[in-house]
C-alpha cells in the first residue's frame, strides 16, 4: 500500500506495524500542509459477509465516537477521521513522535524504584481520564505506551476495543460473539474469561511496573499454583511500601485489587511523601501530581473467587518509622475510597431508561459500556463482598418472550456459577411480570447469597441482582425490596 492514497486524501508513506487486527501506516494528509503527517490504521474484519460487515460497521462507528472524546486529552492521540473503503475500515489519528516502552524497558535490565514510581504515575494519570469516561483500555502493555519525544510524557495508544471490530464473530442470524482482546502476561483472569473491568487495566499497569523493576517480561513471571498470585518480590530488593502497592494492583482476584487508576494514584502520592529520600527521585522528570479521586466502583460479584490463600501479613507489621504515612495509605487500599455524594435519594439514568430510589449512604457506580448501574453499601473491605444492588439492561436481538429469556438466562448463570441453580419462580419488577431465582455459593471463606429478578419489555431485558453475605442477606433484602418497589423503567 506504500504510495497509495486512501480516503481520497491520505497518501501512505511507510508501514509502521501489523498484527492480527490489521496494519498501521504513516501517511501525509494531502489536504493539509506539506509536513503534516498522521497515522492510518487499517482494520480488516474476519469475514466480508454482509451480516459480519454490518456488525463491524456499528462497532466501528461506536468506537470512533469514543476515540473522538478520549482524543481531547493531550496524552491520547487526537482522533482525526474515519472512513470505509473496499469493505475495510480505517481510523486516522495524530502521529506521536517518540519510542514505545518496549524499547525503554530493556529485558534483563532493572530500572530501579525511582523510575518505576515515575512510570506508574505517568501511566495512571492518563488512565484515570479514560476510566472516568467509562472506557476500559484492555490492551495496556509496553508497546502500546509511547514516550513522547517532545516532552517525555507517556501517551496511550491502541485501545483494545478497536480490535473488537476485526475479531467479532457473527453467525448468519446476525448474533455476534466478541473474542477476548488482550495480551498474555498483562491480561488478568477475568479479562481472559471475557468480563474485563476497570481494575483489569490496573493489573496491566502493575505488571508493567514489576517488569520495569525486575527486567523480566510479564509473561515470564511465575505464579503461585494455589493462589494464582504473581511471584516477583524474591527477584530483587524493593521497598515494602512500593511492593505493597504493586501487589495490590496485580492481585489474582479483581475484588482484592485497586479498583481505579485514581485509587492507585492516591496511594502513590502517600508513597512519595513517605520515601522522599529515595535515590534520584527528586531528579526524575515529569512526576505528575495526582488527580482528584472519583467514586471507586464497588467489588463486582460475577466471577468465582480463587482458591483460599494463606493469610497475608498485616501491612502495619511491615512498616516502621517514617513509613507510617505509607502504611495508612496502603491499608486504605483495602477499602473503597468514595467521594461525598449528594443527599438526594433519586437516581435516574435516561440511557438505561431506569429511575429508582436508593439509600442516602450508599454509593452509585454506572457502567455505560456494560449497560448497568450498581448501588452498594459503603465501608466494606476489598476482600469482602459488599452488599450490592445491580441493575443491568440487556438489548435482545432478536427480541424474546419472558419465557425464552428465562431459559437463556438460567443456562448462562448455571455455567458461570458453581452453585446449584433452582427453578425460577414468578415475581414482579416495575409492575411487570417477572421471574426470580435465589442461590448461594462459597467465595473464599464466605458464603454469598444472590437473588436475581428479571423482566422483558419490547427488545430489552431488565435484570436486578442482589448480593450479600449469606448471614446478612435477610436484613439487606429489606432495603433492597424498597428499591425494587421504587424502580421505574422506560423502554
Amino acid at each position: 500500500m506504500i504510495g497509495d492514497t486512501l480516503g481520497g486524501r491520505y497518501h501512505i508513506i511507510e508501514k509502521l506495524g501489523s498484527g492480527a487486527f490489521g496494519q498501521t501506516f504513516k501517511a501525509k494528509d494531502t489536504q493539509k500542509s506539506e509536513d503534516f503527517h498522521c497515522v492510518v490504521k487499517q482494520l480488516k474484519p474476519v469475514s466480508r459477509e454482509p451480516y459480519v460487515l454490518e456488525i463491524a460497521r456499528k462497532l466501528f462507528e461506536r468506537e470512533a465516537k469514543i476515540l473522538v472524546e478520549l482524543g481531547h486529552h493531550d496524552r491520547i492521540p487526537q482522533f482525526l477521521d474515519y472512513f470505509e473503503e473496499n469493505q475495510e475500515f480505517y481510523l486516522v489519528q495524530e502521529l506521536i513522535e517518540g519510542r514505545d516502552l518496549s524499547k525503554e524497558i530493556a529485558l534483563g535490565k532493572p530500572m530501579g524504584e525511582a523510575y518505576a514510581i515515575a512510570l506508574l504515575r505517568d501511566i495512571l494519570e492518563v488512565l484515570a481520564f479514560v476510566h472516568e469516561r467509562g472506557v476500559i483500555h484492555r490492551d495496556l502493555k509496553p508497546s502500546n505506551l509511547i514516550r513522547r519525544a517532545s516532552d517525555g510524557k507517556i501517551v496511550l495508544i491502541d485501545f483494545g476495543s478497536v480490535k473488537e471490530i476485526t475479531t467479532t464473530v457473527v453467525n448468519p442470524q446476525g448474533q455476534s460473539t466478541l473474542t477476548v482482546v488482550g495480551t498474555p502476561g498483562y491480561m488478568p483472569v477475568e479479562q481472559h474469561n471475557g468480563t474485563p473491568k476497570f481494575c483489569s487495566d490496573i493489573y496491566a499497569v502493575g505488571m508493567i511496573g514489576i517488569q520495569s523493576l525486575t527486567g523480566i517480561p510479564a509473561s515470564q513471571l511465575p505464579k503461585d499454583p494455589t493462589t494464582g498470585e504473581v511471584i516477583w518480590r524474591n527477584r530483587l530488593p524493593v521497598s515494602d511500601q512500593l511492593a505493597a502497592i504493586l501487589d495490590s494492583m496485580v492481585r489474582y482476584h479483581f475484588r482484592e485489587r485497586c479498583q481505579t487508576a485514581a485509587q492507585a494514584l492516591q496511594a502513590l502520592d502517600s508513597l512519595n511523601n513517605s520515601i522522599t529520600s529515595a535515590d534520584n527521585l527528586a531528579t526524575q522528570p515529569d512526576v505528575i501530581t495526582a488527580v482528584e479521586t472519583p467514586p471507586a466502583p464497588p467489588p463486582p460479584a460475577d466471577i468465582p473467587a480463587p482458591p483460599d490463600a494463606p493469610p497475608r501479613p498485616k501491612p502495619w507489621k511491615v512498616f516502621t518509622g517514617a513509613g507510617i504515612a505509607a502504611v495508612l495509605s496502603v491499608s486504605a487500599l483495602g477499602y473503597y475510597i468514595l467521594a461525598p455524594k449528594p443527599a438526594s435519594l433519586l437516581y435516574e439514568n435516561s440511557n438505561l431508561g431506569v429511575k429508582i430510589q436508593y439509600p442516602e449512604k450508599w454509593g452509585v457506580q454506572p457502567d455505560p459500556i456494560a449497560g448497568e448501574v450498581k448501588f452498594f453499601s459503603k465501608g466494606k473491605s476489598a476482600g469482602a463482598p459488599a452488599e450490592s444492588f445491580l441493575i443491568t439492561v440487556e438489548s435482545l436481538q432478536p427480541p424474546m418472550t419472558l419465557d425464552e429469556y428465562t431459559s437463556s438466562f438460567i443456562q448462562r448463570i448455571s455455567k458461570e456459577f458453581t452453585a446449584d441453580i433452582v427453578s425460577p419462580t414468578p415475581a414482579l419488577l416495575a409492575n411487570r411480570e417477572a421471574r426470580q431465582v435465589v442461590y448461594a455459593q462459597k467465595e473464599g471463606e464466605r458464603r454469598v447469597k444472590t437473588k436475581q429478578i428479571w423482566a422483558v419489555e419490547k427488545d430489552k431485558a431488565y435484570v436486578v441482582t442482589l448480593t450479600a453475605e449469606e448471614g446478612k442477606f435477610a436484613e439487606f433484602e429489606k432495603t433492597a425490596q424498597k428499591m425494587i418497589d421504587s424502580l421505574e423503567i422506560s423502554p
